[in-house]
């Protein structure tokens, strides 16, 4: 068994610990920061498969309340609310954060918007989508 020493240990790959490792290196340039993963890195795990997208209240008449019914509701009641309604009220910077400072590309409307569907049981269309490549679209950006 090889042991590694490391201030900062990430647990997988997917969008999350990829995300969690250029936040922890932006807020702790001289960290060591270790990526645990299975695979291999940005090829492996769920986001790279997601078909359907990232869903987020960017509409003005969608609401963050809105969407965080619609998650608890799709949990049947079983979520964990406080982590749901930050999942849903971090959303739109975390979009605009993958577009502005990642370079992940959305698919747009004619007037320049951020195109969105209906997906995943949400009563509004919220789901910001790259076709139906948005996960790698994220890793690839998250990534480079």
């Amino acid at each position: 068994m090889e042991r590694l020493k490391t201030d900062i240990l990430i647990i997988g790959s997917g969008g999350a610990g990829l995300f969690a490792a250029l936040h922890a290196r932006s807020a702790a340039p001289d960290a060591d920061i270790t990526i645990a993963v299975k695979g291999l890195l940005g090829k492996c795990g769920c986001t790279r498969m997601v078909q359907g997208g990232y869903n987020v209240a960017l509409a003005a008449e969608d609401s963050v309340e809105r969407h965080f019914m619609d998650t608890i509701e799709g949990g049947k009641w079983l979520n964990h609310q406080e982590l749901a309604w930050k999942l849903v009220t971090g959303a739109q910077s975390c979009i605009r954060e993958l577009e502005n400072e990642i370079g992940c590309f959305f698919d747009r409307n004619p007037d320049g918007t951020v195109h969105q569907k209906a997906f995943a049981g949400q009563t509004f269309d919220r789901t910001v989508h790259k076709g139906d490549l948005t996960g790698i679209e994220i890793i690839n950006g998250v990534v480079a």
